[in-house]
């Protein structure tokens, strides 16, 4: 070969690795397709359509996947667990990404960027540094995102959408959708939405859109109810209906009685002393939890400890749904009162809380709801050795109780946050341990894709972080500018999912049938939004029973 001609080539091959963007040969394509199938072979790796990984960048990756027309320059960096790019994405020169990582569409990584997905312990003052383990939690950086050189990512942040992280930064918390962020360590200085019209809609037009939902659902509920009170062999009683093969369960007749509360009347079908038969007759006179008679409980449960998932969440449907009707449960809930001092500290210590935090805040919010109707109907123990164990055992740092798994990252905590201070703090009337840092954590978790985007959030998950916000904003204004925003984006997706006469699904896209509990959580859930915005005095109802805000009785924190 002239060399000319092979400088030349050189050359042009030097430009492609540190500027990827340019024009390619095909011989170029060719060579960097071999180069790819090479770190296939040698890596868990995918690589998209024209995407492209210099042969100088230092690339050593567990696992990895690259979107279409994303490129890795020279002189990069991309090491360890899970490193994830979209599409249209680039990393350049000199940048290092490591540990988990997972990155968007459209994201901009600029020069000498360290992005590091993964920490090294140091609590341990009595060992070296160097030999304690290192700990992941993983950065998500959203789609649009335009990183500047020499910014640091710290383990555990979540860059939101559209935001920008300026030059020389040190983010060690999250940083909000559409935010510009700056500063060691960074701050938003800036939202990139003020002045400009955002994806939420305006004040007027969410402040119509709630009355008229408002407004909708009252003149339709007994419609609608009546839609699901069918004919059976056992006779007429409530479907949920939201799968052609429901099951007859205790909870649909709680769910109608809740939703027909909400203005003030009764669901059809039967008369009030009717409902309350019917409900009371759930009840186990000796133990006082309410199993259900078509989902029995296993051969296995113990009455004693409240294994039994359905006993335990029927505390809360019947409990309530009878208080609703002016009526109580017929017996005390003695598997409740008689669970206290050391047994009940080692049951609460032996729920799962690093790989099932939402089932351990289930049972803690039956448990606590059992102590509320024993102690207000029938004169039982008041709650100071739960409330003590749950303030001595939240975390400071996230403002949880219990560990996120590495497959659902901060789900299952959130949701058990949820579930946990909903039959607790905000029954009992009593302060949060740790409000700011559980906002940091449940807006980080709130941008995680998985779970949350324009087409996607079922009731529980959204539930389960409205109404954590919804609480710790009763405690302080940290960040409420983004919790609004989250909150008008999700009445945006939720107020035209109505179906007319039917109510709303639980997954809340029209794809699925809607249901008992699909509507009454998801009208709870629009409460919630609408009163963080300031504006649930346009729908013209308010919760009542599992979902009311208000508190049942209000203690004061006399064991803190």
């Amino acid at each position: 070969m002239d060399k000319t001609l092979e400088s030349s080539q050189l050359w042009q091959d030097e430009e492609l690795d540190y500027m990827p963007w340019i024009r390619t040969t095909e011989d170029q394509r060719q060579r960097q397709k071999e180069w790819q199938q090479f770190l296939a072979s040698r890596y868990d790796a995918e690589f998209g359509t024209s995407s492209y990984v210099s042969r100088k960048a230092h690339f050593f990756p567990e696992r990895f996947a690259i979107g279409e027309k994303s490129y890795i320059a020279g002189g990069a960096t991309v090491r360890g667990e899970l490193i994830q790019i979209g599409s249209n994405s680039t990393v350049n020169a000199y940048a290092i990404v490591a540990g988990r990582v997972q990155i968007g569409d459209g994201v901009r990584i600029a020069s000498h960027v360290s992005i590091f997905g993964f920490n090294h312990g140091y609590e341990d003052t009595t060992r070296p540094i160097y030999q304690q383990p290192s700990t992941t939690e993983g950065i998500i950086i959203e789609d649009d995102v335009w990183i500047g050189a020499n910014a640091v990512v710290l383990d555990g942040v979540t860059i939101g959408a559209h935001s920008i992280v300026a030059a020389g930064a040190i983010v060690t918390k999250d940083v909000p959708a559409y935010a510009i962020a700056a500063g060691n360590p960074a701050k938003v200085i800036r939202n990139r939405l003020e002045g400009t019209r955002t994806s939420a809609a305006p004040s007027s037009d969410l402040e119509s859109a709630l009355t008229a939902f408002g407004a909708k659902v009252k003149a339709q509920h007994q419609e609608m109810l009546a839609y699901y009170y069918v004919q059976t062999e056992d006779g007429q009683i409530y479907l949920d209906k939201s799968v052609p093969s429901t099951k007859k369960t205790v909870r649909a007749w709680c769910d109608a009685i809740e939703i027909a509360a909400l203005f003030d009347s009764l669901p059809p079908g039967l008369s009030k002393e009717e409902l309350i038969t019917k409900l009371r007759g759930f009840q186990d006179p000796v133990s006082g939890l309410l199993p259900d008679p078509w989902n029995p409980p296993m051969a296995d449960n113990d009455p004693s400890r409240l294994t039994d998932h359905l006993s335990r969440y029927h505390l809360l449907a019947v409990g309530y749904a009878l208080e609703l009707l002016d009526a109580t449960l017929p017996y005390p809930i003695r598997a409740v009162e008689e669970l206290k001092g050391g047994p009940l500290y080692s049951k609460l210590e032996s729920l799962p809380w690093k790989t099932n935090a939402w089932s351990a805040g289930d049972w803690i919010d039956c448990f606590g709801t059992g102590v509320y109707l024993n102690q207000k109907h029938c004169g039982g123990k008041l709650p100071h050795d739960l409330f003590g164990w749950l303030y001595a055992q939240a975390d400071p740092f996230s403002g949880m109780w219990g560990l996120p798994t590495p497959e659902e990252q901060w789900l299952q905590p959130v949701n058990g946050f949820y579930r946990l201070t909903r039959g607790t703090f905000a029954q009992f009337g009593l302060p949060l341990p740790y409000p700011e840092a559980a906002i940091d954590t449940i807006l980080a978790h709130s941008r995680n894709r998985k779970f949350f985007r324009h087409d996607l959030g079922n009731a529980c998950n959204v539930l389960d972080v409205i109404h954590p916000l919804w609480l710790c904003a009763k405690q302080t204004d940290y960040r409420r500018y983004e919790a609004v925003q989250w909150a008008k984006e999700q009445l945006n997706r939720a107020l035209d999912q109505w179906v007319d006469g039917e109510g709303f699904s639980f997954e809340l896209e029209r794809s699925f049938h809607p249901g008992l509990q699909g509507t009454e959580m998801w009208l709870s859930i629009i409460w919630l939004l609408a009163d963080l915005c300031g504006y649930s005095s346009l729908l013209g109802y308010k919760p009542k029973g599992v979902h009311r805000p208000d508190p049942a009785i209000q203690l004061q924190p006399t064991w803190k």
